[in-house]
């Protein structure tokens, strides 16, 4: 959530209608920017947010990064690198307060370390995949009419159809049956009855959502389809068959609350199928927000219990928006005036939407609650892509194992994502290895443009506090505008950029700023253009009254601690 486009939102009459986010602002303490630190990417910020650390302490120093306790080339991602620092819920439990975590990337240690007593793992595999499912002609069969359900059930004036949907590799599937609802005397099949294993069965006309609920292994979990057209003669029926998805929430009487609540979990929204080429963006919004409502509900499930002192909440879609819709700079892939029109106003919906939620959890609170706002980083339009492992490999560096793998006997990986990429040498790789390989990336060139903010081996990161063992020997940084990606096509090192929104630069760029909001027992009111994000640990250990994690970096004196 980008500083500067909130702080716009929040002068423009209207924007943000629920009003949360300006109860904040009016009541409490609003800084436009909070700088992230190097790099401003999800995991590295947030540990920075709950460490009170830098990367350089967190070990969180990227997206994507080498798992040394694997062969050479294998990957891990930042979410799941072990913290070498103490986290806020760590020290909240090392000083007597109860905890709750709810899908905060780190907030919990990495891996859990037991501080949290209950919440929600933020949920990233799946059960079945989504895909697009035809029934061609030959697979319906005759059917009984389908049985009244609430709602009613329309008769069908044709004979009704049975097929089935699967949801492989499980053994999941779904009763359809095709009815003819009009009374025309043709065969006219227009809507579809769906039975799911679990609730009740439902009518569906093409255009519609429904959900399909199963068996979860440990509570509810489903799939959210869409009927995307039916032929009147049934010679093919297409649906959008949604991933299965099962929340993982503990306790178990826990579990029970948030299934009562908020249902199955529904998954993110397809990118592949609905993103910003596909013609049907509305789908991607409305499973967006399909997520963002099951995460504010599981939230307020949270919330709502007595037996927590700090509770940590994570909403993602502002950024997933972002991601797929910034389209603001004509260099950028498919731009025209109209389309970067339509775009940005689906971001001001997603920033509208977050509103709604905070103001549904300042409902929930008390009096004797503070609440803060906090968002890991910026977004700025990305126009180019370049692919650093593809350079290496035409360099004769790096032997592919598949599009983005990499065989062990290489000299050199260099995982990247968004504006970054770390570069490792193998041990085994010849002498010399890395002054070559930096050669080649400062030679590199796009269009006669070279598309880096900074090439730095590690031991002289310590300006970007990216100085950490967990760091490439070498670290690339790309100029705004430019990703990186791990992508390796033969004779392909750059390409228009995929995403239309991207983030994880030099925390130098003001477009890359996030922003902070607090209010409530503790918080002073004061309005402030920036503060640093390895401020907010301190910030939130002050309003609860406890000391900050162990190497958070401390504030001044309280009255000055809010302006620092």
């Amino acid at each position: 959530m980008g500083g500067e486009r909130l702080s716009r939102l929040l002068a423009e009459p209207g924007k943000l209608p629920a009003g949360g986010m300006r109860r904040l602002v009016d009541s409490g303490f609003y800084a436009v920017r909070s700088v992230p630190s190097t790099p401003s990417l999800t995991p590295a910020a947030h540990a920075t947010h709950v460490t009170g650390a830098s990367p350089r302490d967190t070990g969180i120093v990227g997206n994507s990064l080498l798992d040394f306790s694997k062969p050479f080339g294998t990957r891990r991602t930042g979410f799941d690198t072990p913290l070498r620092a103490e986290t806020l819920c760590e020290a909240a439990r090392r000083q007597g307060k109860r905890i709750g975590v709810m899908a905060y990337p780190h907030a919990a240690g990495t891996p859990p370390s037991g501080c949290a007593s209950f919440g929600m793992s933020w949920t990233s595999g799946t059960i079945s995949p989504a895909r697009v499912a035809k029934i061609a002609a030959g697979e319906w069969e005759a059917a009984a009419a389908p049985a009244a359900a609430l709602g009613g059930v329309p008769r069908s004036f044709s004979p009704a159809r049975l097929a089935s949907l699967r949801f492989p590799p499980t053994a999941h599937t779904l009763a359809v049956t095709a009815i003819d609802s009009t009374d025309d005397g043709r065969i006219n099949y227009d809507r579809l009855v769906v039975r799911p294993e679990v609730g009740e069965e439902r009518t569906v006309r093409a255009g519609d959502w429904f959900p399909v609920e199963v068996r979860g292994a440990n509570g509810r979990a489903g799939s959210w389809c869409k009927l995307i057209s039916l032929a009147p003669d049934l010679s093919t029926a297409v649906v959008y068959v949604g991933a299965i998805s099962e929340a993982d929430v503990f306790p178990r009487e826990f579990r029970r609350d948030v299934d009562a609540r908020a249902g199955f979990w529904p998954g993110r929204a397809d990118y592949r199928q609905f993103g910003p080429d596909s013609g049907h963006v509305e789908d991607y919004v409305a499973q967006s927000e399909r997520l963002t409502t099951f995460l504010a509900d599981a939230a307020l499930a949270a919330a709502e219990r007595s037996d927590w002192d700090l509770l940590f909440l994570y909403f993602s879609e502002v950024d997933a928006i972002e991601h797929h819709f910034l389209l603001v700079d004509p260099r950028q892939r498919g731009f025209t005036p109209e389309r970067a029109a339509r775009f940005a106003s689906l971001i001001d919906g997603a920033f509208a939407s977050a509103d709604s939620v905070i103001a549904r959890i300042q409902r929930a609170l008390t009096p004797r609650d503070a609440l803060f706002v906090t968002a890991d980083h910026g977004m700025t339009p990305l126009r180019l892509e370049v692919y650093p492992d593809e350079i290496l490999r035409e360099a004769g560096f790096v032997k592919a194992a598949g599009r983005e793998s990499f065989d062990p006997s290489s000299d050199v990986v260099a995982p990247a994502t968004s504006g970054l990429a770390h570069v490792y040498v193998n041990p085994s790789a010849p002498p010399g290895t890395l002054d070559r390989v930096e050669r080649l990336f400062s030679d590199f060139r796009v269009a006669g443009e070279s598309p880096w903010d900074r090439i730095v081996r590690r031991a002289a990161a310590g300006d970007l506090t990216l100085d950490a063992p967990e760091s490439g020997d070498l670290i690339l940084l790309s100029k705004p505008g430019i990703a990186l990606s791990a992508h390796m096509d033969a004779g392909v090192t750059s390409g228009p950029a995929e995403e239309y929104g991207g983030h994880g630069y030099r925390a130098a760029y003001r477009e890359l700023d996030a922003t902070f909001l607090a209010a409530g027992p503790g918080v002073p009111h004061g309005h402030v253009e920036e503060i640093s994000s390895v401020t907010i640990a301190a910030r939130m250990a002050a309003a609860l009254g406890i000391e900050p994690p162990r190497r958070a970096q401390r504030l001044p004196l309280p009255s000055a601690a809010w302006t620092h």
